[in-house]
């Protein structure tokens, strides 16, 4: 997470106080201000102070610094880092002294200024649900293979947290089917539309049922997420989110099967002969 921590910006800083002021023994050199970038976006504010001078050690006090003067003669600088965004926002993070070289920039816990996606951040996420679709319509045979399979697709969404623009994407990993019957069944894959299927057809997502009746049936579909910071790495998030589908009712009836020898030329009210159609 975050990068290599460097100097933007140079020149003063925006006039507002530190949330600490120093004492009254230190005073502000903001010809020196400056603003730092950890990673992505992160902001942090730097102030500098002087820890005494000479010219003021009467009115300062100086002689009471515990620093002692740097070699070329002078006094220490002071240099305060604060947030500017994240969580640690308006909080002191860093604090170091030195002489006539300045050391590189470091931040305590910057990685933790990094806007995160919690787990439950991502299951308040408005998910859609997959939809359940059968072939035919909500309709099938006894002993005969009802076709069903989930329409889903992943999702992309656009938040903001802690002053970071955060981009999440929510993808299906799996769907738990609950049949109706007592059966369920736990796929990895959505299945898929299939053409001009009968009922004697297996496919890879249907279901068979034993009995005649109407079954709700329920889908729950399983999404992983991840994240990305800025336009940083996607990063996963822990855990999944489980949103359940809008169910549907499968009726499913019983074939009755006769021999016939008759001619339904010569006798349309043979078994077998009528129809549901008409001329």
């Amino acid at each position: 997470m975050g990068g290599d921590s460097g100097h933007t910006g140079e020149g003063r800083c925006q006039e507002h106080e530190a949330p600490d002021s120093p004492p009254s023994s230190f005073f502000r050199d903001g010809t020196k201000s400056k603003q730092v970038k950890y990673g992505p976006k992160l902001k942090y504010r730097i102030e500098y102070y002087r820890q005494c001078e000479p010219s003021l050690t009467v009115e300062l006090g100086c002689d009471a610094n515990p620093d002692a003067p740097c070699a070329d003669g002078s006094y220490p600088l002071l240099r305060l880092i604060y947030a500017v965004n994240g969580p640690r926002r308006g909080e002191l993070v860093g604090r170091s002294s030195y002489c006539s070289t300045e050391p590189s920039i470091e931040i305590p816990g910057a990685e933790q200024d990094i806007a995160k996606v919690t787990p439950e951040r991502f299951r308040d996420l408005p998910l859609l649900a997959s939809t359940i679709i059968s072939q035919p319509e909500n309709f099938s045979l006894r002993n005969g293979h009802a076709h069903m399979y989930a329409n889903s697709k992943s999702q992309s969404f656009n938040v903001t947290i802690f002053d970071q623009d955060v981009r999440i994407r929510a993808l299906p990993v799996s769907y738990g089917w609950n049949y109706g019957d007592g059966t369920t069944r736990q796929l990895s894959f959505p299945g898929t539309a299939m053409a001009k299927r009968g009922f004697d057809e297996p496919t890879t997502s249907s279901h068979v049922y034993k009995e005649t009746g109407d079954f709700g049936v329920g889908l729950t579909t399983r999404f992983r997420g991840e994240y990305s910071t800025e336009g940083g790495p996607w990063t996963p998030i822990p855990g999944v989110a489980n949103v359940p589908s809008e169910p549907i009712t499968m009726s499913v009836w019983r074939t009755k099967k006769i021999l016939v020898a008759e001619n339904c030329n010569q006798d349309q009210n043979s078994p077998g002969c009528a129809t549901i159609f008409t001329e």
